[in-house]
This record gives C-alpha cells, structure tokens and sequence, in this order.
C-alpha cells in the first residue's frame, strides 16, 4: 500500500489556492452585478460575444433604415402638400377659362384681367415646380442644380431618380421628374397656360380647347400625387417593420448580454460564502514550528 504524505506547506498552498479562485469569482460576479451586464469580456462567453455582436451590427442598420425612412417620409410628405397646391391652383385657372369663354359677358378689358389671372397662375405654378426639399428640388430628378424648371418654363432637371433604402431589399423612389407631372413641349401646363393668356388677350373664341388640356393637365398631375401616395405607404410600413424589428433585437441582445439580478444576487452571495470559508479554512492551518517536532 502507498501513502501520499500531506505536508503542512502543500495544505498551505491548496487553501491560498482556493482563496484566489473564490476571490476571482467573486470579484467577477460583483462586476457583472454592479454593471448589469453578464459579458465583461469576449472570454466570458465567446459564442454570446459573437451572438451579441452580430446583433449590433444588425440593429445598426436596421437603425439606418430608420433614417432613411424618415428622410422619404419627410419629402413625399413635402411633395404631398405641393400636389395639393398644384392642384388647387390649377382648378382655379379652369375657373378662369370657363369665365373667359363667356364671350357675350365679357369685354377686351375683363378678358385682359383674366388673361392677367392666368399669367399669375402660371408664375405661381411655375415656383411650385421648384419646391424642394432639404435645398434639391422635388421635380427636378436628379439633379445637382436648386431649380427643375427655368424663369421661361423650361426643364432644366434630368430623368434621374432619387430613392432611399428603407429596409432588406427596400428601395423606395421618393422624387418625380417634371415633365411627368407638368407635362412636356407644347403640351406642358406652363406652354398651355401661355396659350390660354395669348387666346383671351386676342381671340377668347379659341378658348373651346383650353379646359381639355386643364383636365389632361390634372389627370397627369393626380396620376403622379397617386404615385407619390403609394410609395409614402411603403415608406409608413418600412419605419413599422423597423420599430418591430429594433424592439426584438433589442430584447434579444438583452438577453445575451444582461445578466438576471436576482439569480446573480443568489451568485454573488453564494461565491461571497465560499470565500468567506476558504479565509476561515486557511487561518485554521496549524503555523509548525520545530518545538513542534521536538515535543
């Protein structure tokens, strides 16, 4: 039979051991109690480390999107008030035209106070083209210039689309190029109300095709508003999503990350008590001296 000799020395360094491992561990579960956070390090648990950063990334551009989807909220709303100004301003030249072609009411100088109207329509509409947004223009495209259309009613835009990305495989176009609102060559609104003034100023008769134009004029610009109405739909459900989607991976890197207080309070006590032991078990380790050994 073999024996294994127990040296005061050896049970010495096992319980200062012990110490140190219950001193660690404690020390490592107050930190996580007093921060609230369970990972204090990539070591403490690598899968979660990568569980965790992988959701961080995630949420950061869940977070963009978010942006993103806001800034299109804000123009298509910003285009939605100016369609609705368009549109007002466009019924009230047909108001004017329908006044016009009353030809046995009216005299030269009453067709020259509408003529007069229907030029300051047209100036109005003209700086409605050229609303923006955030210094870019809302019918422009994309152009890098502040105007779509020039003082003669020229568009001076490009076909360019301005989009924003709103979520995974979400892109939504937030701008509209102005001879798809406005019309183009001679059939642009600014080119028929030109026409409209010429023709009460010279030959009020002529008017007959002036309010098919206006109503053409207006399909065109409710078909585009219609456009615009669908995509701030889709922008609505984008930031919806992306709130949902925030909320879920917030609540899941909690989980990873945030430690459960109470269970870690039970811990924190616990190591606290094993520590506690160790102190006592180490003071209770005889000190020999050599009278010791010569009694």
């Amino acid at each position: 039979m073999s024996y294994m000799r127990v040296t005061v020395g050896s049970q010495a360094w096992t319980s200062l051991d012990s110490i140190d491992n219950a001193s660690s561990r404690l020390a490592q579960l107050q930190a996580q109690l007093s921060s609230g956070k369970r990972i204090q390090q990539p070591s403490d648990d690598p899968n979660g480390t990568v569980q965790a950063m992988a959701l961080r990334s995630a949420m950061s551009r869940n977070d963009q999107y978010g942006t993103n989807a806001s800034d299109a909220s804000a123009w298509l709303s910003t285009a939605d008030s100016t369609y609705n100004q368009i549109v007002a301003v466009v019924q009230q030249a047909q108001t004017a035209v329908v006044k016009g072609m009353n030809t046995g009411a009216n005299d030269a100088d009453a067709n020259t106070a509408l003529a007069d109207e229907i030029d300051g329509y047209r100036s109005t509409l003209l700086s409605l083209s050229n609303s923006q947004y955030n210094g870019r223009p809302l019918f422009g495209g994309t152009t890098a210039g502040g105007a779509a259309y020039d003082s003669s009613g020229s568009y001076v835009g490009d076909t360019g689309t301005v989009s924003r990305i709103v979520g995974q495989g979400n892109e939504v176009s937030v701008s509209a190029a102005g001879p798809d609102v406005f019309g183009s060559g001679s059939g642009s609104l600014f080119s028929v109300l030109s026409q409209i003034s010429t023709a009460l100023r010279t030959d009020p008769s002529t008017l007959s095709g002036s309010q098919t134009a206006l109503n053409s004029a207006l399909s065109r610009i409710s078909a585009a508003q219609s456009t615009e109405g669908a995509a701030y739909a889709r922008v609505q459900q984008a930031k919806t999503t992306q709130t949902t989607q925030d909320t879920a991976m917030t609540t899941q890197l909690t989980g990873i990350e945030n430690v459960d207080l109470a269970d870690m309070a039970i811990q924190v006590s616990t190591a606290n008590t094993t520590y506690q032991a160790a102190l006592q078990t180490t003071a209770s380790v005889r000190q020999m001296s050599l009278l010791d050994f010569l009694k």
